[in-house]
């Protein structure tokens, strides 16, 4: 895996990461007891962002699947035979 690549994975694993956690606190959460820095913070609203919930734990499951698919294809594995050829008997 070069280092570009593992860079990328680590990213990837930060923003999903990031992204359940927003999705867990909106989902969680009614508006008023949001964090002040979070869009859809009402002061005296007492609903619900089960949308916005929804979409940050989708879209932080599909983070981390494209980081464990980085991470995995930047592996290179051994062939079984290591390179001679198969005669077909045992």
């Amino acid at each position: 895996m070069t280092a570009a690549s593992r860079f990328l994975v680590i990213i990837l694993v930060v923003l999903g990461v990031l992204a359940l956690a927003a999705g867990i606190i909106y989902y969680v959460e009614p508006a008023k007891s949001l964090p002040t820095f979070f869009p859809g913070h009402l002061a005296h609203g007492n609903g619900r962002h089960t949308t916005r919930g929804l979409a940050g734990i989708v879209a932080g499951a599909v983070l981390l699947i494209i980081a464990v698919i980085t991470a995995r294809a930047g592996r290179r594995w051994p062939s079984r035979n290591n390179g001679a050829k198969s005669t077909g008997t045992l």
